[in-house]
């Protein structure tokens, strides 16, 4: 999808787009919209997502796409979301990068990679548990 040398580049598919600072957000290819993220900070944390920038999705992607396909390079996947599913559950946040568009993940179709599970957290209370039985966190010194 993106070219890594000079003559890849000259033989791309597809149209850039572009923010309203002429970065190179992702490429349209035929009615589908792909985004490439290539480092781990480019996925959200809260909500668990990736963001479109409001302004080239409202006015260049969503009027000419029907399929969004996100290529995880991190960690292997590709995601799939129809256009109508990204109209129906995005969500609008505004984290100092402007105005932008999350679909959570639960939204996407996944394919690739593997799924990791983290070991469950040892020395963690129950819900149940009284707070006042409970032992500390090793970590409640950094709050202070």
């Amino acid at each position: 999808m993106y070219a890594r040398t000079t003559k890849d580049r000259r033989q791309q598919q597809g149209l850039p787009v572009t923010d309203r600072s002429g970065r190179t957000i992702g490429r349209l290819i035929g009615r589908q919209y792909y985004k490439l993220i290539t480092r781990p900070d480019q996925i959200l944390r809260s909500p668990p997502g990736f963001g479109f920038d409001v302004w080239a999705m409202d006015f260049y992607v969503l009027p000419r796409v029907d399929l969004l396909v996100v290529e995880d390079k991190v960690h292997g996947r590709v995601y799939r979301s129809s256009a109508q599913n990204f109209v129906e559950h995005r969500m609008e946040i505004n984290r100092g990068a402007g105005p932008q568009y999350v679909l959570p993940l639960a939204y996407w179709e996944t394919e690739g990679g593997t799924v990791t599970q983290s070991a469950p957290a040892q020395n963690v209370p129950d819900r149940q548990t009284d707070p006042a039985t409970a032992p500390p966190s090793p970590h409640q010194d950094r709050l202070l």
